[in-house]
């Protein structure tokens, strides 16, 4: 099977202290992948390197055979991230966040308002697709 994930060597560095120390791994298709450690033992950063949020000081990423460091918006493109911190502007409708978003990702209001009224029906949530984000509850 193909490598959908690989790291070789990956190190980051925050001034003086060392979040990453030089970790390799990879992820197969089809395979489930889990990152466990202690508070401080550079899970958070890891993850926010593999999806492009915070380059590596040293250390290559590959995902689906695309290098991290120069492919980012492509890989970001085709993945999907759920932080543990509500990232959503909470004074824009739940529609809107997801029509913002879109944006990011370069794609033309037209299509992001089809796929944002699609995404709301998908999650049962169409009926709430006005409300403010800061009213919907932490599961919504």
């Amino acid at each position: 099977m193909t490598d959908i994930i690989e790291v070789q060597h990956l190190y980051k560095r925050f001034n003086d202290l060392t979040a990453v120390d030089s970790i390799s791994f990879s992820v197969k298709a089809g395979e489930f992948f889990g990152i466990l450690g202690p508070n401080g033992a550079g899970k958070t950063t890891t993850i926010r390197m593999l999806y492009g949020f915070s380059p590596p000081t040293r250390g290559v990423i590959r995902v689906f055979g695309m290098e991290i460091s120069r492919d980012w918006r492509k890989i970001k493109a085709r993945i999907g991230v759920c932080q543990q911190d509500n990232t959503l502007d909470p004074d824009l409708t739940v529609e809107q966040n997801l029509i913002v978003f879109a944006g990011y990702f370069s794609i033309p209001a037209r299509e992001a308002r089809a796929r944002a009224a699609e995404l709301l029906e998908f999650f049962a949530l169409a009926n709430r697709r006005s409300a403010k984000v800061m009213d919907l509850s932490g599961g919504m």
